[in-house]
């Protein structure tokens, strides 16, 4: 273990959550620590793990020679030197190191052949596997693996929760006037979404249960669904933005000192990159167009079955946009730690060669989901 993250930076993952990219379980930690639920269904077992930053992390070009692995984003977990005082600095290691599993046991005190280290550790490279933390990805991951695990793990940051309950509102808004026959009331529809997102099986929301007929295991998988494609709905936008920027700057990228060969060989990868984050972004707006359709069949029309049918697809549809999105958000995050934020017109053919497959594979839809 060396100490890698300086000075003031790692208040800057302290988020009061998890993100896509952050699993900040120090506020978690802080926030739900005395409760039974985080003391009984821990995501980790080993206490110094479970108050740690997981990270996905953007590979510099030496990290990735050390590392020896060919994937630009990695995990990575970070040990604040003072969960009080994050300006102290803290010590660091990445999931797919060599020998991290030794070190990662001697770091925390603990013996490599202890069950709940090695239970730990094979959840850490599980999480190492993900493309993304998004928190409703990260919570339907581990239910379809049977892991029982404290809900708080999966709350949005504070900062994401307050933004998205303001757009979920609005939804909701529609919603309750035709369930319940009442006229708009934002600071309802407002208390109601905050609800939604903090418990799907509140009693409070029993009344959308009833108007769909469903019964309370598909009414609460369903709601689970529902609000994660909300989530994603409001989130879309923004990085679909930047996902616009990161392809039209490839395109227009000018690629020097390739050999005639290699300018074939990029001239594909970036072509491939470009058609498959074109088609699952496609795949995310036919998603959500779906649910516009079926949602507003329910609230202009009294159509029950319309919204009912999407609830029952709802948890299988987030998780297929939670590994689009995911994807497509890896390539994001790794283009604005190789741009520094600023526009780039030209990139080595070395670059390109290493850095082009990565993204090209990260895109690429298998034959069954191009389907």
């Amino acid at each position: 273990m060396k100490k890698k993250t300086p000075y003031g930076q790692l208040a800057l993952l302290k988020r009061g959550g998890t993100t896509s990219r952050v699993i900040d379980l120090v506020s978690i930690h802080d926030r739900f620590g005395a409760t039974a639920d985080y003391a009984e269904k821990p995501l980790f077992r080993t206490a110094r793990l479970n108050r740690s930053f997981i990270v996905k992390h953007a590979l510099r070009g030496w990290e990735r020679d050390r590392l020896g692995v060919s994937k630009c984003t990695v995990t990575k977990i970070i040990f604040p030197m003072s969960d009080r005082d994050l300006n102290m600095g803290g010590q660091s290691l990445f999931v797919e190191e060599p020998g991290s599993e030794r070190m990662l046991a001697e770091f925390l005190g603990v013996a490599i052949t202890d069950a709940r280290f090695e239970a730990d550790y094979e959840r850490l490279k599980l999480l190492s596997d993900l493309p993304s933390f998004d928190p409703y990805l990260l919570r339907e991951f581990f239910q379809r693996r049977g892991d029982v695990i404290a809900r708080c793990y999966f709350q949005l940051s504070d900062a994401e929760f307050d933004e998205v309950t303001n757009f979920v509102a609005g939804q909701i808004d529609r919603l309750v006037q035709r369930a319940m026959g009442s006229g708009g009331d934002m600071s309802q529809s407002l208390k109601l979404a905050r609800i939604l997102f903090e418990d799907e099986e509140s009693k409070q929301l029993e009344f959308l249960r009833h108007a769909l007929r469903m019964t309370p295991d598909e009414y609460r998988a369903g709601v689970f669904g529902w609000k994660g494609t909300l989530y994603y709905y409001w989130s879309c936008d923004a990085w679909y933005a930047q996902l616009q920027g990161f392809m039209a700057a490839l395109r227009g990228l000018k690629i020097v000192g390739a050999a005639p060969g290699d300018r074939v060989e990029i001239d594909d990868m970036i072509y491939a990159v470009l058609e498959g984050a074109s088609a699952r972004w496609g795949r995310i707006k036919s998603r959500l167009a779906s649910y516009d359709e079926e949602f507003s069949r329910f609230v202009n029309n009294g159509d029950p079955a319309a919204l009912k049918a999407f609830l029952h697809r709802a948890p299988g549809m987030f998780l297929e946009m939670g590994e689009d999105i995911g994807s497509l958000q890896h390539l994001l995050s790794y283009w604005r730690f190789w741009t520094d934020g600023q526009p780039k017109k030209q990139m080595t053919a070395s670059d390109a060669l290493e850095i082009l497959p990565d993204f090209e594979a990260a895109v690429r839809l298998h034959r069954d989901e191009a389907a």
